[in-house]
């Protein structure tokens, strides 16, 4: 097999680990827990600072994930930009970050978060752990301009594809569908210092109005958990990124978390590899400061399809920094009194992009299809693997109904372990020591074929 198609993974690799000391001197440093609100914290909104770009892009698709009605739910959303500011970036999740420090100060002051808050730059800097310089100031600016202006598009995606913009290669551009979307902001208005305000008043800090549905749901105590001096700590814009993104997948999955290659490259607008060295280079420094601070225990990356559909999947599990702070959100949610009556409004709090969700048997349908499309591609990569068999139509049978009766992040998880064994040099026939693996899964599972020991695989 080639070395393309093997697994990188944080164990495999010396350079990736961190020494034990070396990991507890961190994990002594004392947290600045803060409590970043969930709705927002579940959406791929950031994207990489980048210098080269000479004009921010103006709107992109995500997936936000998310548990509704019993159901990991991946929900379609449209995120628009502020005009040619561009989306925000990770220099803004940074502030932002400051931004709900601050506001969590305040409510522990004032026991109240007023619809329209006023703050300093240097206030915010402060709070974001930032220096304050002439060139800081601007990035306040702007930050506040690009939050006001970015809006969020729920049940409206670039699905089709525009008149007259096929070209001999694969489509290169997308125009968004007419079918009705429903727009939330994050950010109201926002007035600078030294602006009038609705009032016809001067301003002498930034005015900034919060968007119902975020301040309602941040009160009631809907939250993530976040070391911020973990977060500060780290030096990369992928590392701040990556630890953003995977509080709420490790929060889906219970400290473990999978994400497609494909996803991460849309999602924050990083060029794309097709090499697996190269994705390893790109992501090295993000997982080194993870690890290093204990916020990752393990990474992989997983060779995943063929050809043009080419990708992999990134799998994580938590490291003990991340279930330290999970663990003190009762703690927190008391301290700031979230979720009293004296912060309850008389309606629940509601998701706004809940409006997104399909309804129930057009959801069934697409889960139907993503299911069985994943199928093909898991049996794909299986027979490739496995090689000549002796009995191949017996042999696909019995990859079918596994496939269809344990979970495909966990086959994935497998095929990854089973890779990594024969680039360590082992001798073990690959897909025969596969299938004892996931009998294994199956067995635990319950599924009645997989208790019959004696079954030929």
């Amino acid at each position: 097999m080639e070395h393309a198609d093997l697994v990188a993974t944080s164990e495999g690799n010396p350079s990736h680990s961190v020494p034990d000391p070396q990991r507890k001197g961190f994990l002594l440093n004392a947290p600045v827990l803060l409590l970043a609100e969930h709705i927002l914290g579940s959406i791929p909104l950031w994207e990489v600072k980048s210098k080269n770009r000479k004009e921010g892009l103006r709107e992109k698709e995500v997936l936000r994930e998310v548990y509704y009605r019993g159901e990991l739910r991946k929900i379609p959303l449209v995120i628009y930009a502020s005009g040619d500011l561009g989306l925000p970036n990770s220099v803004d999740l940074e502030l932002f970050r400051g931004f709900e420090r601050w506001a969590l100060s305040q409510l522990e002051r004032k026991k109240v978060l007023d619809p329209i808050v006023r703050i300093s730059g240097a206030e915010i800097l402060q709070a974001a752990g930032k220096e304050p310089s002439g060139a800081a100031y601007a990035e306040v600016d702007r930050f506040f301009l690009r939050m006001a202006g970015t809006m969020i598009s729920a049940g409206r995606t670039k699905t089709e594809v525009g008149e007259g913009i096929r070209g001999n290669g694969p489509l290169n551009r997308k125009r968004l569908r007419s079918n009705k979307g429903i727009v939330f902001k994050i950010f109201g208005t926002v007035v600078l210092p030294g602006q009038p305000n609705k009032k016809g008043e001067m301003v002498d800090k930034y005015e900034v109005e919060l968007a119902p549905w975020y301040r309602d749901s941040l009160l009631m105590g809907n939250c993530f958990v976040i070391d911020h001096s973990l977060f500060t700590g780290m030096k990369g814009s992928l590392s701040k990124l990556l630890h953003q993104l995977l509080h709420n997948l490790f929060y889906l999955g219970k400290g473990h978390a999978e994400q497609r290659y494909s996803d991460l490259v849309g999602y924050w607008q990083i060029k794309r590899y097709m090499a697996k060295s190269k994705v390893m280079e790109q992501f090295a420094e993000a997982h080194r400061e993870l690890l290093k601070r204990g916020f990752l225990e393990h990474w992989q990356i997983v060779p995943v399809g063929v050809r043009e559909q080419k990708d992999f999947l990134f799998i994580w599990d938590a490291g003990s920094a991340w279930w330290k702070t999970e663990a003190q959100l009762p703690e927190l949610q008391a301290k700031y009194e979230l979720g009293e009556p004296h912060h309850r409004d008389s309606d629940p709090v509601i998701d706004p992009f809940l409006t997104a969700l399909p309804e129930p048997s057009t959801g069934a349908a697409m889960t139907s299809a993503t299911d069985t499309n994943s199928a093909a591609r898991l049996l794909d990569e299986i027979i490739s693997l496995s090689g000549r068999r002796k009995d191949p139509d017996v042999w696909e049978k019995w990859w079918k109904r596994a496939i269809a009766a344990v979970p495909h992040p966990r086959i994935w998880l497998r095929i990854g372990e089973v890779k990594e064994r024969k680039a360590r040099g082992e001798r073990i026939n690959m897909g025969s020591y596969l299938a004892k693996l996931i009998k294994i899964e199956a067995k635990g599972l319950g599924v009645p074929w997989a208790e019959d020991e004696n079954r030929s695989t």
